[in-house]
Order: C-alpha cells, then sequence, then structure tokens
C-alpha cells in the first residue's frame, strides 16, 4: 500500500517528512512544527492478525 503523504491523528494534521525504517515513518505537526513517527500499524496499512492454530481447548474446561 501506499504511503500517505497527509494524515489526521487526535486532531492534529500532519505531513510526511521521511521513512525512517522498514516499519517506521516521520510526520510533521503542520500547526506546530513538532515531529512524530507512525508504524504501518499506527498509519492502518497493517491489520492486527489473530490466529487459533495451535490453540488446544481443554474438554475439562469447556462447557455445553
Amino acid at each position: 500500500m501506499k504511503i500517505p503523504k497527509v494524515i489526521s491523528k487526535n486532531n492534529h494534521e500532519y505531513i510526511f517528512v521521511k521513512q525512517c525504517n522498514e516499519n517506521l515513518f516521520q510526520y510533521k505537526e503542520m500547526i506546530a512544527g513538532y515531529y512524530e513517527c507512525f508504524s504501518r500499524y499506527d498509519l492502518g496499512l497493517l491489520q492486527e492478525q489473530f490466529s487459533m492454530k495451535g490453540f488446544k481447548a481443554n474438554p475439562d474446561n469447556v462447557k455445553i
């Protein structure tokens, strides 16, 4: 997915500055001018994944 150039978080608008590493991106707040880093997860590019693989329920604890 493409990295957004302008984002809005917590009633602040940020403009993209640079990519820090593979998962972090530096943005500058438009009004105050401070810098903040966001991860791919914060930007909504990755979704949290939950896997039930390897999960085994104890039959004694299962209610019917």
